[in-house]
Formats: C-alpha cells, structure tokens, sequence
C-alpha cells in the first residue's frame, strides 16, 4: 500500500512538473470575421496567462499588450469582417429567389458560395506574407488553427515543416466537411447540416434535403476550396506538397463552440469537445453613462436589440425600419438598439434609444434587461442563455435558422422571418418572448446549459494542455477517418457477402439439380430392371 501512495505522489508531482512547464503555442486564424475571433482570444489569453508562449496571426491583434502574447498581424490581407452586410442585399436577393422559384434548401447552396471567394483571396496573400513566413520558421510544440472556410493555413504549416500536434478550433458545430477527416458521425438521417433549420427527428422530406445538403457541402469544400488552395501554394513555392485532404486526417483534437443543451445532442468522440461559451468574460466592463440613464429610466424592463458585429443594421431599407420601430414603439418596456448611425451618446426615437456600439454581454447580465433580440449568431445565443434571458431571433444566413430552431427546441425562445417580417408579426413575436412562461422557460434551459463540470474555459485550456503533454501519443479521434468512404459504408464487404450469397445460392442450386438427376436415373434404372 505504502509503496502504491509513494508511486502515485511520484507520478502527481511529475504531472504537475509537466503542467508548470511552458509550452510554445502558435495559433493561425486566416477569417476575417470579428465575432470569430472574439472565440478564440480567451482561451490564447489563458494560454499566456499560465506562463505558455503565445505567438497569435490573425487579423485582430490585441488592443493591449500581454506578457507572454506576441501577435502577427493579417491586417492589410483582405477587408475585415465588420459591418459589411447590407441588409438591402437580403431584399434584392428575396425578389431574385422568389422569381426563380428557390426554396430554402437551394438558398443554402448559393449562399455558401462566397465564402470559397474569401478563402482563395486570403490564402493568395498569406503564400507570400513576409511576417507569417518568419513565424512559421519557428518550432511549436502545439499548433491551433480554425476550421472554418480554409485550410490554407495547415497546408502552410506542412510546407515549412511543422510537426507539432494541430488542435482545430471551430465557432460552431462541426461544418460537413469537418467530421470526414476526424472519423466524427455526421449521418444525415438524424444529424441536421449547419445551414439548415431542421431539428430531429426528422420527416422524410427534410432528411432528403438535408442529404442532399451533406453530400454537397463536402463536394463544394473539397473542390471548391480545398483543391484550390493546394494549387496556390504549391505554384507559389514551386513544388508538390500532401494534399490538404490527408494533412487535415492528423488532427489531433477539435474544439467547438456548442454545448449539447443548447446546440443539439450530436456524436461526440474523446477528442471532439464541447466548450460552448468559452468567450464568456466574467470581469465586469464599463456601462456608458448615457446607456445607464436610460436603463434607470425604464421603469418596466429594457429590450436589447443587435444583429451583431458583421450586419450593419444601418442599412435597413426605410419602410423596413419603420415597421419595426413602430413595433417597438407599441411596447411599455425600453428598447437599446445597436444602429451604427447614432449620435455620441445614442438617438431617442420613442422608447428606443439607438446606439452605435454596446457592451452586449454586461448589458444582457444587467437586472433591468429583461429579452433580446438577435440575428441568431452563435455568440449572442451563447450569452443569452448564460444569463438566462429569452430571446427572439432574426436569421439571416450560416448557422443562424438553425440556432433559431434550436431556440424554439430548448424553450430559450422563437425565431421570426426576416423576409416575412410585419409591424404585427413583430410586435407579436416580441410579446411572446417577453411572457412570463417564456422567460420561465428561458430561466430552465440556462440552469441546463450552465450544469457542468467544469466552465467552458478551463475545459477548452484542460485539453489544450493535454495535447500539450502527450502529443501524438495519446489518440482521441476514430480511425475511421482514415477509411475510405467504401470502406467505412462497408460497402466492399457488403459486396462480398452478397456475392457469397450469390454463389452458395448457384452452387446450392446445381447439387440439387445434380441430387434430382441421380434420383431420376436411378429411378429409370430401377423401372428398366422391373420391366426385365
């Protein structure tokens, strides 16, 4: 016994040996999308603040420096990814789909298409971006990349050699052509597709589309992007390199924003981890006074209003805007409403103060907030049900129909046409939202999001460090990624037991043809000796 408590304490102080040692950590981000970024920077913020070094390319360095932090910055590669949608845009779009008669399962498979322009005009310039050069030439012992509409960044790490564990970080469930290269089940039958808004279970009709939508965003990313950006790299550095498919097989884990609860009950493998909400800051920031004020005032409650970082709401066509402000206007409570053309210290219309910028998370955990409502990104969900707050959603494209779905499914809240959008509608839906069962309801589905083990922040750095420790030699991804798709269907092995089948059916079919033959001349023989 003594000699077992005397292994174990050896082993507990050469593991914690382990954890105090710092590890040189790389971190590659190539989207130009803020809200993606804001994912990711708590957790390379822990990284550093537990003594690794964190050397970070993105398009969003910090706005102060850190110890330990060292950014490469994108910025100059492509236009950033805020405020750049233009809501008119939805309104054209809508007439064109109506007139070609495009359902909802099409517009998915046309609105992805730009993201494959993105990606390819990124990786051009990061081939001969003169500082990533410089820090892919250093040696890691961990490297962390988003998985999103890109993998020229792996391929880049492959080019200049790198050997360290890759951990896949990803601000949503896992896209379709995610869960092929880590053996990960995605079967469409129960398994809704990211752009969709299908919920389990599903009718014949929606698994059909969400089939068709599977098998297609895997195409589309293989040789839409993937194909593509091996080409750029290889006609940049003039040489052959694995092909991008393969290279994204030796992932190693694969972080993603979703928690069950919220997200829907999908397959998970020991290195697939939920760490949904890991971007929550619990430090308290700054209420502007004027937005303070307005909060006081409201003596029934405030409903925050944003459609986040990458919409500008400004754009809002004006007979659109004034729908929804006379909306808000009907309601007794406080309306603060992110809308980039405000005064300093926001615009009154009514009941509704318009403001350029605000403190989303500390306004949606302030008392006196009572709902919100959101285009349904991922982010804002995540806050919202940490705060317990109901929510109306307003989607738009990506995996905002589904978060909207899964809103209704959880009892967090409903989701309400963009397209389809009316003064009554609206005001409608909002008076739902802001019921007594609903925010009860709310209250539920945030005490289930919020039973954990441990705060999404400290699992996402337990199993970084992990990596950390063990590399390569610890394995928590299937094989099966390794499989080809005949062999993971069985589909070679199914031919052969068919085939089997087959053949003893033919053979079971000539001996008893041979067994009636005999009996029959046997039987003739007999006849003919009788006769004699």
């Amino acid at each position: 016994m003594r000699s077992l408590l005397a292994f174990y304490s050896a082993f507990t102080l050469l593991t914690l040996a382990r954890n105090a040692s710092p590890a040189r950590v790389l971190g590659l981000f190539a989207h130009t999308g803020k809200s993606h970024q804001m994912v990711f920077e708590p957790l390379l913020r822990k990284l550093a603040e537990r003594g690794h070094h964190v050397t970070v390319a993105s398009f969003f360095p910090l706005q102060e420096p850190l110890e330990n932090y060292t950014d490469v910055s994108l910025e100059g590669i492509a236009n950033l990814g805020v405020e750049t949608i233009d809501l008119n845009w939805y309104e054209g779009s809508n007439v064109v789909y109506k007139m070609l008669g495009v359902d909802a399962m099409v517009k998915q498979l046309l609105d992805i298409d730009p993201l494959a322009d993105m990606a390819l005009e990124v990786c051009s310039k990061l081939v001969s971006w003169p500082p990533l050069a410089d820090v892919l030439r250093k040696e890691y012992d961990v490297i962390l990349l988003e998985n999103f509409n890109s993998d020229c960044m792996l391929g880049l790490t492959h080019v200049y050699g790198k050997k360290a564990p890759t951990i896949s970080l990803l601000t949503s469930s896992l896209m379709q052509w995610s869960a092929d290269r880590i053996g990960a089940v995605d079967n469409p039958s129960y398994v809704p597709v990211t752009t969709s808004d299908f919920t389990p279970p599903m009718d014949f009709t929606e698994r059909l589309k969400n089939t068709i939508l599977n098998y297609y965003f895997k195409f589309w990313y293989r040789y839409r992007v993937q194909v593509k950006e091996q080409e750029i790299i290889e006609k940049h550095f003039g040489r052959k390199i694995t092909d991008l498919s393969e290279l994204a097989r030796n992932t190693t884990l694969v972080l993603v924003n979703v928690f069950h609860s919220l997200n829907g009950v999908k397959p998970l493998l020991p290195g697939l981890v939920e760490v949904g909400g890991m971007h929550l800051n619990s430090k308290r920031s700054t209420i502007p006074l004027y937005i303070e004020r307005f909060l006081n005032e409201s003596s029934e409650g405030v409903v925050l209003f944003s459609f986040g970082s990458l919409i500008k709401t400004s754009t809002i066509p004006e007979y659109k805007e004034q729908m929804i402000v006379k909306a808000l206007n009907r309601l007794k409570q406080g309306v603060i409403w992110k809308y980039e053309n405000s005064g300093e210290e926001g615009t009154r219309v009514g009941n509704i103060l318009k403001v350029r910028w605000l403190p989303q998370y500390e306004l949606l955990r302030h008392k006196k907030v009572i709902a919100f409502i959101g285009h349904g990104g991922l982010l804002g969900m995540t806050e919202v049900i940490s705060v317990g707050k109901p929510m109306l959603v307003v989607p738009f494209f990506g995996d905002q129909p589904y978060n909207g779905a899964m809103a209704r499914e959880v009892g967090l809240g409903i989701p309400i046409s963009y397209e389809h959008l009316t003064e009554e509608s609206f005001y409608n839906a909002i008076k739902t939202v802001l019921s007594a069962e609903m925010r009860l309801s709310a209250r539920r589905a945030s005490k289930i999001w919020l039973d954990r083990e441990s705060n999404p922040l400290d699992t996402a750095v337990y199993w970084v460090e992990r990596v950390i420790r063990w590399g390569h030699q610890d394995p928590l991804l299937s094989p099966a990624r390794h499989l080809s798709f005949i062999e993971y269907a069985l589909i070679d092995v199914t031919a052969v037991l068919i085939l089997a089948v087959v053949v003893i059916a033919l053979f079971a079919k000539l001996l008893i043809t041979l067994i009636f033959k005999l009996l029959k001349v046997s039987f003739n023989s007999k006849e003919k000796a009788k006769l004699h």
